[in-house]
């Protein structure tokens, strides 16, 4: 059909196109600005992308990444369609975005052969790195190929040194305790850097993260570092000041001082993590997981508190040094705390007081994913409600309680989705996170979260996008009769006539008999409330005839 078309029509083949592929995980994504001949040699059609070019398409076309046809044989490492579009002029060192070399892209599929073509026939350079300093070797250590490393390295592949984004290849290899790796690259490295990775391999051994925790592997990675350092006089650069939640320890010096933690858990793992930081950064990735695991397993040992004050250090760190912080990490905290809750535990004002001031700045500048940052937000205040039902904390801590919850409402924070309020959230009962130990905690609807919602001032007749107010969440989707949330509801000045988008009462959309005889016994309307529907029956006209005040009472009904 192809060679029909291109025979038979005038054809534009540099038309171009935003046209969608499935990768190998099966997901889609969205290409722009490609040619027809950059489709071909996308979906690997060496046939067609003879045809395209013998018909004089252009063979350098580059997509809005600046891709190429070229670049996609590399990709699906495809050594006759390159060396096919080699022969008819292709620009083999065109690089995507970011400096993305063809070789980059070979080494990321673990291609031997077309990488064997691009180095040993093409002279493709070796060490050419992307923008953010990572060459062919950290793709091929990421990738877990020793095949692919000795291959770079004996073609010149150089160990380059970390930066402030990503790690070295050989210390790379060491954090994903791969030994062989380690081996094999240590030896294109110097003196220093040899004994880094072996401090950083040790201290891989201690994460959880990454396999099963070996305290002996440690040790002995540790001690071996050590032993270099000692014999070639290289000490450690140790940190400036200490942390209390690291034991305000500094790291070990000699062997003695590893011998001294050798048969205390607790302090070899606290090691493991002074090594990390010093090694990857306060700002790395990698450490910030280990500290969230660590935090994690002392939450499993039944040690909450502990684990509350790694993540407490972690989350500090986050916000020291202004780095993105993963909606699921702030998710966990409310995850913990739940845990606590469920185990009889006091949760501790401090970490508290964090997390929901990290909560209120996501919310002012993440919109994305403003909704689920929301619902955490409830979750939290849930917990807390759980906490201020009981008589278990201080009076100074209960009115550090109630304030804070007085700044959220103040803000009246609605979803982006259907402008739900917290106050409709916490009367819904498909409010849900998803996570066993909140869910144990945070049921809906909530009576404990209603109550100090309305305490702390929350509108008790805010409308969401189709103006149901609270109590109309509450009665559509309640089979229960709880006249206590109702009460709750009527003392704070709950509208019972107000209308929904559909003229709609709550008594109107009650599921349940009982409920709507139960609102009825409760409704006492007003001389302002029949005005109001009054107006609204008749449809006269009220703006600008009645003070701005009023103006939104007479909507509600």
């Amino acid at each position: 059909m192809v060679q029909i078309l291109l025979n038979y029509s005038k054809l534009d083949l540099e038309l171009l196109n935003d046209i969608q592929l499935v990768e190998r995980d099966q997901n889609f994504l969205i290409f722009q600005n490609v040619s027809v001949l950059w489709a071909a040699a996308a979906v690997d059609n060496f046939q067609i992308v003879k045809l395209l070019v013998e018909h004089g398409a252009q063979v350098n076309h580059t997509t809005k990444t600046n891709s190429t046809a070229f670049r996609c044989a590399c990709w699906n490492g495809n050594t006759d369609m390159a060396r096919y579009l080699n022969e008819n002029g292709a620009n083999i060192h065109i690089t995507k975005i970011h400096n993305e070399t063809n070789l980059i892209a070979s080494v990321y599929n673990k291609q031997l052969k077309m990488i064997t073509y691009l180095v040993d026939e093409l002279g493709c350079d070796v060490n050419e790195s992307t923008d953010d300093g990572r060459p062919p070797l950290y793709f091929a250590v990421d990738r877990g190929s020793l095949e692919l490393v000795q291959f770079l390295l004996n073609h010149g592949a150089r160990n380059f040194r970390p930066n402030d984004i990503h790690m070295s290849p050989l210390l790379l290899a060491a954090e994903k305790r791969r030994i062989d790796l380690v081996d094999a690259i240590s030896s294109q490295c110097s003196l220093l850097e040899q004994i880094e990775a072996q401090e950083l391999l040790g201290s891989a051994f201690a994460c959880g993260e990454h396999g099963i925790c070996n305290l002996e592997k440690l040790f002995e990675y540790f001690y071996r570092a050590l032993e270099l350092r000692s014999q070639h006089n290289l000490s450690k650069v140790l940190r400036l000041s200490t942390v209390e939640v690291l034991d305000n320890r500094q790291e070990c010096q000699t062997i003695d001082e590893l011998e001294k933690l050798r048969l205390n858990d607790d302090h070899m793992y606290i090691e493991a993590l002074l090594v990390r930081e010093r090694l990857l950064g306060p700002t790395n990735a990698k450490y910030h997981r280990s500290l969230q695991y660590r935090g994690a397993a002392l939450a499993d040992n039944a040690q909450h508190h502990r684990g509350v004050n790694f993540w407490l250090y972690e989350l500090k760190l986050h916000r020291q040094y202004s780095l993105s912080i993963d909606i699921e990490d702030l998710r966990q905290w409310a995850s913990i705390f739940s845990d606590m809750i469920r185990k009889s535990l006091s949760i501790p004002i401090v970490p508290w007081q964090t997390v929901i001031t990290v909560i209120l700045e996501e919310l002012e500048n993440n919109m994305i994913d403003f909704d689920y940052n929301l619902h955490t937000l409830l979750f939290l205040i849930t917990i807390i409600s759980q906490i201020l039902s009981k008589s278990i904390i201080s009076n100074n801590d209960r009115q550090i309680f109630y304030r804070q919850i007085r700044i959220i409402v103040q803000h009246q924070y609605v979803t982006q989705t259907d402008r739900s309020s917290l106050l409709h959230l916490s009367l819904n009962n498909h409010t849900s996170a998803n996570d066993y130990f909140i869910d144990f905690i945070c049921k809906y609807p909530c009576l404990h979260t209603v109550r100090l919602l309305l305490q702390c001032g929350a509108d008790v007749n805010a409308i969401d996008v189709i103006r149901n107010t609270p109590l109309h969440i509450f009665v559509s989707n309640s089979n229960v009769v709880d006249d206590t949330i109702i009460q709750y509801l009527c003392d704070a000045g709950v509208h019972l006539d107000c209308v929904n988008a559909l003229r709609e009462t709550p008594i109107d959309i009650a599921t349940d008999s009982n409920m709507k005889q139960f609102l009825r016994t409760r409704t006492k309307i007003s001389l302002k409330c029949l005005c109001a529907r009054l107006i609204q029956k008749n449809t006269i006209l009220f703006h600008g005839k009645i003070s701005n005040s009023l103006i939104n009472f007479v909507k509600k009904h």
